[in-house]
């Protein structure tokens, strides 16, 4: 195997995907509030929240039978690529939702199609991060030290930089609501391009015995995974709505590109030092950590106001860098330590689930129903302290055990 080829590859699905990511994630909920409107103008929040509500449990459906065929058959290339061909083609249809000829339709017929589309889109899209996570994790075990993950990542975070600012400049200057799901169109488009052009860690021969024997006994495993959905919950509830959320809160939509763009500054050395980090002080303090400075970044959110001068906006926002980059970092090394060397992507498609998925589907309906009692702002704040409160929950988990032998990588 190239080594340094296969290290720009993994590099390349990083970054692509979280153009994708950037693209479409904190700008979906903008293209809601104004395309799904009641007769009035006003948006149809309802409906909003029981998309937010829907899409993670269709996730739910698509991410763990994804993660085992890609461990069973050592399929994550070629299944990548079928997904991303998949996000691609449903995005083009939702944003023709948003084109002037759609404007005849009624509000009921316009949200029946984007919620029958974006069902298919979202189960294309969930399984595509955990199954690039796992990619690397098994390149760096069998290559390297898992505690490099956060170098390859790093790429996700530039990716993301690029897009949100892209978006931004994009929606300001055009003015047309559509853009978003084109855009995320052609990132997974030219995602699934980059995923078959590459190798596979694993050549593909006889399929594999899950040993389910080995998931069933892992309380500490368990036990992560409904601290992670509690985790989801706050965090989801809050990111969903953050388009929307900044929609009122900012003069224009570049600022909130801006604001989306560069508060992953900070994540940069998190990433970049991760294995460092990691070996200081373990992925437990890291989870703490970041948990802490995300719930403080949230608490700040929640006293944003239009006429509050940018530059204090855009100072309380990079505290998204070190916040999600530590708690990720954290979560992902702790798992992968946790996983059986033939159960990576299933693990990490499992946590997947537990954070995302059933943690999104609470997080939207949760997320809706405050906005319309007490407005954008309570939910910051209550998410802020949700993530603080979070932290006792999970130093009274336990220790973790000790490294396999066979997880070291060889010579």
């Amino acid at each position: 195997m190239d080594l340094r080829r296969h290290s720009r590859y993994l590099k390349t699905l990083f970054f692509l995907s979280f153009v994708g990511l950037g693209v479409g994630s904190p700008f979906a909920g903008i293209f809601y509030k104004h395309v799904i409107v009641n007769p009035d103008g006003t948006p149809a929040i309802g409906l909003i929240g029981l998309i937010f509500f829907v899409m993670p449990l269709v996730s739910l459906v698509a991410g763990i039978p994804a993660g085992i065929v890609a461990d069973k058959f050592h399929a994550g290339k070629h299944l990548l690529t079928l997904l991303c061909a998949g996000v691609a083609l449903f995005s083009i249809l939702v944003g023709l939702a948003g084109e002037g000829f759609a404007g005849r339709w009624g509000m009921n017929e316009r949200f029946l199609f984007i919620f029958a589309v974006l069902v298919c889109l979202h189960f294309c899209l969930s399984p595509i991060n955990p199954m690039i996570d796992a990619e690397t994790l098994l390149f760096l075990n069998a290559h390297s030290r898992r505690e490099y993950y956060g170098v390859y990542r790093l790429w996700g975070t530039y990716g993301w930089s690029v897009s949100t600012i892209l978006t931004g400049a994009l929606l300001f200057r055009f003015r047309h609501d559509s853009l978003i799901f084109y855009g995320l169109a052609l990132a997974y488009a030219l995602l699934g391009a980059a995923a078959r052009s590459g190798i596979t860690v694993r050549p593909a021969g006889q399929p594999i015995i899950i040993p389910w024997p080995y998931l069933r006994k892992d309380r500490l495993f368990q036990r992560f995974l409904l601290f992670m959905f509690l985790v989801g919950v706050v965090s989801n509830a809050s990111y969903i709505y953050i388009g929307y959320f900044f929609d009122d809160v900012m003069q224009t939509p570049l600022e909130i590109g801006a604001v989306l763009g560069t508060w992953t500054i900070f994540e940069v050395p998190v990433m970049l030092y991760s294995r460092r980090l990691i070996e200081l002080f373990g992925n437990r303090w890291l989870i703490v950590a970041g948990l802490l400075v995300n719930g403080v970044r949230l608490l700040v959110f929640s006293l944003f106001t239009r006429e509050m001068p940018f530059a204090w906006k855009w100072a309380a926002a990079l505290l998204q860098g070190p916040g999600f980059g530590l708690t990720h970092l954290g979560a992902i090394d702790f798992v992968d330590r946790q996983a059986h060397p033939n159960m990576r992507a299933t693990y990490l498609s499992i946590m997947n689930v537990a954070r995302m998925s059933l943690a999104s589907a609470l997080g939207g309906i949760l997320g809706s129903w405050l906005i319309k009692q007490w407005g954008g702002a309570f939910l910051m704040q209550f998410c802020g302290w949700g993530a603080i409160g979070l932290i006792l929950f999970f130093l009274l988990l336990g220790r973790q055990r000790e490294p396999r032998e066979e997880d070291s990588p060889p010579g």
